[in-house]
């Protein structure tokens, strides 16, 4: 029973090892051996027991003779046959079989350098470490095994290799000798600096202020090479048709080029003079002079000169002209002139002129901002242009939109058709409704409202309204005015006016200042309404403060009232709210004007 239990487990066992194996390819599977002296089909067949391979050649091809000795452990079957041959011996793949063949010798422009990447702490295979030589452009990657191999012409100025893994010490290959090179190289963790604030913030930082690659477009192939190599390659010209078609092969993600030209998409390290994309440009630090791209500029670093682009530019830093048929965007500064179809952005300092069709959007600026719709930045120094909306946190000069302009600090001039905003204002504000926190200027519009400025609520009387009330706002200097005033002795069906005007107070007195009014009243009968009947007012009084937020006031009026003769009231009513006249005529169009001077009284609060 033991032994049939022993046998079952031993068959598991095989069964298992053999299942493995099967997803293995040939040459990559395991092999652990100690043998001395003996021939070498005695060790193929010590190695196809282990690995389920069949080894397949002629007599002519190996000796039956020769005694070898061996000693590998846990090693690929590819490494231990080149153990064995030393190049002599060439291995060809079919299914579990692999036939050996007399190497010849190769063509003398190739050298052949293969092998493997280790790990030098854990003897771990290294996957996706790169293998390249600069000069000639050629490079590889380890597979899955670690497994690598490429072909140098002989031709290179510098035949040497170097192998980059990201994580990893950088290692040289040299010399290269012969036409055959079989290595097995070992590589070092890069020593890791003792991380403190003082050097983890910047690193934080530059990943914050860095343009995000579209890696997308880009093979993993080329992407792996940019990661894994530390070096910075040089080329005069490069020339692609997408990506990995290039004259840089797979290294341009580690090229800088002078001149670059890209049938589709291009992807480089960087352009010093001139770069050209049928539909896109993507360069992974700086690009100069001239960057034209049928769809798109991406620039992870500084781009100096002229961009154009058909859709979009993307960069770090700009330092020239972007110009785009929908936007612009700059991550950190820019410089000069941006214009953009639809919008420019700009996350840092901009200087210069930005002229977009919707909208701009700069973090700090010192030009010109033209919008057809919005502009947004930080701080303006200039001018700001929208056909809706201005928002700056500071502007320096003036403020010009359609609807409405806002800004915590204004020196200069906010224009508008119906609102300014400013924190805090030095200069002026026309629109229709004009609001600040405080100011040292003067808010022109229908209704200006200055929280640390001029408000006054005043109630008063005079010789054809008895009871009225009115809202000043402003500034001592331009204030507006609200009024609303009323002929108690009928509130059934009553006579009252409503009204708007302007004012200035003069003066420095602690206690007496100066006023001058000019106002505009509509005269209703109930909710009757005539066009033609209308009160203006210039009004010269005296303000007399009797406690820090009251005061008395009063005045002489200049008065001309236009009534409608054949308005339904005007007999009964508007012909006799005038108390006398210096002036009364009636024109041919039936419109009676009448002018007399008057008094007003009053008391104000605030």
């Amino acid at each position: 029973m033991k032994k049939i239990l022993l046998l079952f487990l031993i068959s598991t066992l095989t069964i298992n090892i053999k299942s493995q194996n099967s997803s293995v390819p040939p040459l990559e599977r395991e092999v652990t051996l100690t043998i001395s002296n003996e021939s070498v089909p005695f060790v193929l067949n010590a190695i196809s027991q282990q690995t389920a391979v069949v080894f397949s050649y002629s007599p002519n091809v190996i000796s039956t003779t020769n005694k070898i000795s061996i000693d590998v452990n846990a090693k690929s079957v590819r490494h231990t046959l080149n153990t064995i041959f030393t190049g002599t011996v060439k291995y060809k793949v079919k299914g579990k079989y692999i036939i050996l063949q007399k190497n010849e010798t190769l063509a003398k422009e190739d050298v052949v350098v293969e092998g493997y990447l280790y790990d030098s702490q854990t003897g771990d295979k290294l996957t996706n470490a790169t293998v390249y030589n600069k000069e000639q452009k050629v490079s590889t990657l380890t597979d899955e095994y670690g497994y690598f191999k490429l072909e140098v012409p002989t031709d290179a100025a510098n035949p040497e290799l170097k192998v980059s893994k990201e994580g990893y010490a950088d290692t040289l290959l040299s010399p290269i000798s012969g036409n055959l090179n079989y290595v097995n190289v070992e590589l070092s963790t890069k020593q890791k600096i003792e991380e403190t604030p003082l050097l983890i913030e910047p690193t934080v930082e530059k990943e914050k202020n860095r343009i995000r690659m579209p890696e997308w477009l880009i093979p993993n192939r080329l992407l792996i090479n940019t990661k894994n190599i530390s070096d910075t390659l040089f080329s005069k010209f490069q020339f692609s048709l997408i990506p990995f078609v290039s004259t840089n092969k797979l290294l341009s993600g580690k090229t800088v080029n002078d001149y670059s030209l890209n049938m589709t998409i291009g992807y480089v390290q960087g352009v010093r003079k001139v770069e050209l994309g049928g539909i896109a440009n993507i360069v992974r630090e700086d690009a100069g002079y001239c960057q034209l791209a049928g769809v798109a500029n991406v620039v992870g670093g500084l781009a100096y000169g002229f961009q154009g682009a058909g859709t979009f530019n993307a960069v770090r830093q700009m330092s020239g002209i972007q110009a785009a048929g929908v936007i612009n965007f700059v991550l950190n500064d820019a410089n000069y002139i941006q214009l953009g179809g639809t919008g420019n952005f700009v996350g840092g300092k901009f200087t210069g002129v930005q002229v977009a069709g919707i909208f701009n959007i700069g973090s700090e600026m010192s030009g010109v901002q033209v919008a057809g719709v919005t502009n947004l930045t930080g701080e303006a120094e200039g001018v700001q242009v929208a056909g809706v909306l201005n928002h700056a946190k500071k502007i320096v000069g003036t403020q010009v939109a359609g609807v409405i302009n806002n800004t915590d600090s204004l020196d200069g001039v906010q224009v508008t058709s119906v609102f300014n905003r400013a924190a805090y204002f030095k200069g002026y504000q026309i629109a229709v409704i004009n609001y600040a926190d405080s100011c040292d200027g003067i808010p022109f519009g229908l209704f200006n409202f200055v929280r640390k400025g001029y408000h006054k609520i005043e109630l008063s009387a005079d010789e054809v309204f008895y009871s009225n009330m009115a809202f000043r706002s402003g500034v001592k200097k331009f204030h507006s005015i609200v009024s609303v005033g009323i002929r108690p002795e009928n509130l059934d069906n009553p006579v009252w006016m409503f009204g708007y005007g302007l004012g200035t107070t003069l003066g420095k007195s602690d206690k007496y200042l100066f006023d001058i009014d000019l106002t505009a009243h509509q005269v209703m009968k109930g909710s009757y309404f005539a066009s033609r009947n209308s009160l203006y007012k210039l009004t010269l009084g005296l303000d007399r403060k009797i406690s820090p937020k009251t005061s008395i006031t009063f005045g002489l009026t200049y008065n001309i009232y236009v009534t409608d003769t054949n308005s339904k009231y005007y007999s009964d009513t508007f012909s006799s709210l005038v108390p006398y006249s210096f002036t009364n005529s009636t024109s041919s169009n039936g419109n009676n004007v009448k002018t007399w001077v008057g008094g007003k009284i009053g008391i104000r609060f605030l």
